[in-house]
């Protein structure tokens, strides 16, 4: 998908240089991937203790069992 961004300039070429990037699409899209993992992490964080008796690592061999 195509769209148009108004970025840091500074910014993007930093991450690029700290994610080992090549294009600004390869980095955006590891920003977002790495997003979207974090929140996910966040969210299993928060659920721990509130009944559903299982640790993260319980929950996750589970999820990889089905």
């Amino acid at each position: 998908m195509r769209t148009t961004l108004d970025l840091d300039a500074r910014l993007l070429k930093e991450a690029m240089v700290r994610a080992h990037t090549h294009t600004k699409t390869e980095t955006i899209e590891r920003g977002l991937r790495e997003l979207i993992k974090a929140e996910q992490r966040n969210r299993l964080v928060t659920m721990r203790g509130q009944g559903y008796g299982m640790t993260l690592r319980a929950f996750l061999r589970r999820r990889l069992d089905e």
